[in-house]
């Protein structure tokens, strides 16, 4: 009897819970309309450069041909290559022919813009590096360097 008391008691409790959520579910609060103020400056007034935002790109290129004011160079995407040709704000005196470099660059003009210009690491150079660093932490650490022969 207790039991059967018991289970009858918590049905009506869920029946009860459902319904209110139910209820408040369908009464929704009135949804408040955003108030925005006027513009003050027409969109003509504005400079361009405020109205165009600069999308900065990179890409890893072998070089072919460098100056003071103009680098080329070959892009390989999977069978295909590409040369781009990219307008330097500063000279790069520590790039050669050759190189594998990678350009940060912005379009300008429909022209492309190096930004940046940087030496790729090798896959090699850039694992071997990674080791090394991997055994300056493990000795800072007072553990043995893994993966070292004795």
């Amino acid at each position: 009897m207790k039991k059967r008391v018991l289970v009858l008691f918590a049905a009506a409790s869920f029946v009860l819970c459902a319904s209110v959520f139910a209820v408040e579910t369908t009464k929704a609060a009135p949804v408040a309309k955003a108030v925005t103020a006027p513009l003050t400056a027409e969109p003509a007034d504005r400079p361009a450069e405020a109205m165009e935002k600069e999308t900065r790109m990179s890409a890893t290129v072998k070089v072919t041909e460098i100056s003071d004011t103009i680098l080329k160079a070959d892009r390989h995407i999977k069978e295909n290559t590409e040369t781009m040709e990219f307008s330097l704000e500063k000279a790069c005196s520590d790039i050669s022919v050759g190189d594998k470099v990678k350009v940060s660059y912005i379009i300008k003009d429909d022209k492309n813009v190096a930004t940046k210009v940087t030496k790729a690491l090798s896959k090699v150079k850039h694992h071997a590096k990674k080791k090394a660093m991997a055994v300056k932490d493990a000795e800072k650490a007072g553990e043995e360097p893994a993966n070292t022969v004795k």
